[in-house]
């Protein structure tokens, strides 16, 4: 079940706000890269201001997701320690080069219904690296044997290289 938020109600009577959530984390319709267990959620802090040109929405979680390592294709859990505030406002971005502060601004189209679900899944998304390594060290796997570097060692790269070296032809020669 979705939580919108009436930004306008919320903060009718008040000038700031603080709410927290305990949002499912399979009721966020992420991608199938993000492996989330049954019962798993996420625990979420959210700071509502009123600004003169929109509201100021602060986002405090700390979560962990279980993904697969790009080089070594292990399972190990991602850490997502965010703390994001962003501008929602209702005025329109003139079309020209953005400045910093436009870069955390967003275009409010409904300070009625704000879909605290899609936010959170935005900034999850935003925040993955690009690339998911298990560690910066992980050496992945072996493009001969498939083995991972982390766990054996091999020695197929060296024997590849013995065998498209141009003296490779030389080791005949030997008997």
């Amino acid at each position: 079940m979705k939580i919108y938020l009436n930004l306008k109600e919320e903060l009718k009577k008040e000038p700031f706000k603080e709410l927290e959530f305990d949002i499912p984390m399979n009721e966020l319709d992420l991608p199938q890269e993000y492996i989330v267990k049954d019962g798993q959620s996420v625990s979420v802090k959210l700071h509502l201001l009123k600004d003169k040109d929109g509201y100021v929405i602060t986002a405090i979680f700390n979560t962990s997701i279980l993904m697969h390592c790009d080089r070594c294709l292990t399972e190990f859990y991602q850490q997502f320690n965010v703390c994001e505030s962003i501008l929602f406002t209702k005025k329109h971005p003139k079309h020209q080069e953005l400045s910093e502060a436009e870069l955390y601004s967003e275009y409010l189209e409904d300070e009625e219904k704000f879909d605290v679900y899609d936010f959170i899944r935005e900034e999850i998304l935003v925040n993955t690296p690009m690339k998911l390594l298990c560690n910066e060290d992980c050496k992945g796997l072996c493009p001969y044997c498939g083995a991972d570097k982390n766990v054996e060692q091999c020695d197929c790269e060296e024997k590849m290289r013995r065998k498209l070296s141009p003296f490779a032809k030389l080791e005949s020669l030997k008997s």
